[in-house]
């Protein structure tokens, strides 16, 4: 099993550090050690953001809906992982989702304060927060701009792709299918024919009212093979 050391060595922000850098982090700064028994609310989305929130164990629900409340989409992170670093700065500093323990965690925190008169005077972490938030930033440019077919086969894919705040892992989306079909603009029998067409290759589990993605990365794969086929010469 990891030490707590080993784990925080394996956090995107602490990479390139070495462990004695790590040991003196932890003596100068001041961490939080929570624990959260399975289906404790940690966060709502709302809650200010003001500390930096390091899974060490367990498994988290990411929750997050839309302002109409025709679907919620669930994500799933395990360790290890940071909570919504892009919210600790800027013009709005709330969680923008619920975070749910799916199973017993155990989290460390590190209040703002610590951050900026501490680990901010190490040039690496400096340099891997800027590089987080700027990689974040260039996934959303590139989820804005590759649409890259207007099919029904893509469009309903990229509908769950552009929502999720992470690439791949599981995803559970409560939607009525009618609502499904509205928002992407096709009729709810193309729709449902779809989806159970993916169904049948294994890439989603059909439910009343929701749809479970077990990876969406290979739904991803799956897409971008489909309209790779389209471009693709027909043979004569």
């Amino acid at each position: 099993m990891d030490t707590m050391y080993e784990t925080l060595l394996q956090m995107p922000l602490f990479q390139g550090l070495g462990e004695d850098e790590i040991t003196k982090i932890v003596g100068k700064v001041k961490l939080h050690f929570q624990k959260f028994k399975a289906g404790s609310v940690i966060f709502k989305k709302g809650d200010l953001c003001n500390q930096l929130v390091f899974l060490l164990k367990g498994e988290l629900m990411i929750e997050s809906d839309d302002l109409s409340g025709n679907f919620v989409l669930k994500e799933f992170s395990d360790v290890p992982g940071l909570i919504e670093l892009h919210s600790l700065f800027g013009i709005n500093t709330n969680y923008a989702f619920n975070y749910i323990a799916e199973s017993d965690v155990d989290l460390i925190t590190v209040d703002k304060l610590f951050i900026l008169s501490e680990l901010d005077k190490y040039e690496i972490f400096r340099m891997n927060f800027r590089n987080i938030i700027s990689n974040r930033v260039q996934q959303l440019q590139e989820k804005l701009w590759s649409s890259s077919s207007e099919c029904l086969e893509t469009k309903l894919v990229d509908f769950l792709v552009n929502r999720c705040e992470r690439p791949s892992g599981k995803k559970l989306l409560k939607i009525k299918m009618e609502d499904l079909a509205l928002m992407i603009g096709e009729t709810r029998l193309s729709v449902s024919k779809l989806l159970n067409n993916l169904e049948k290759d294994g890439l989603i589990i059909l439910r009343r009212t929701e749809i479970e993605v077990p990876d969406l990365y290979q739904l991803k794969v799956w897409r971008d093979q489909f309209v790779e086929s389209l471009t693709r010469p027909k043979e004569i």
